[in-house]
């Protein structure tokens, strides 16, 4: 009898580790994007991305929370560029999203400096 329940563990764990195992495939697989990196594929200038990438940031994180039940999207940390009492940048934590996500176009769509390099890409519904 104790050898049955010995053998029940490890099988669970193998399981799991396989499953991890797929599941960490299946997350590097898709590629993540932060607002300031998907504000310069749609050709933004950086100096336009570091003033106005913030507020792009948060209409971006309403869209998706509108659209995933109130849910915040994963989290990375970002070093900044070096300021004031930072000579290397400082970390902090930015959302990032799914390259598909369409929560970066719709969020870029509702913000008045980003509209215009989402035009062509968002049509809202009728």
């Amino acid at each position: 009898m104790p050898k049955a329940r010995t053998h029940r563990p490890r099988r669970s764990a193998a399981v799991l580790r396989e499953r991890r195992r797929e599941n960490r495939a299946m997350r590097n697989m898709t590629e993540r994007l932060k607002v300031s990196d998907f504000l310069t594929v749609l050709g933004m200038d950086e100096s336009d991305i570091d003033r106005y990438g913030s507020w792009a940031g948060k209409h971006i994180v309403n869209a998706y929370r509108a659209a995933h039940y109130g849910y915040n999207p994963r989290t990375t940390r970002k070093r900044t560029k070096p300021c004031k009492g930072y000579p290397e940048g400082r970390w902090i934590k930015v959302f990032i999203y799914r390259a598909t996500d369409p929560a970066l176009i719709a969020g870029c769509a509702s913000y008045k400096r980003t509209a215009p390099f989402v035009q062509g890409m968002y049509a809202p519904a009728a």
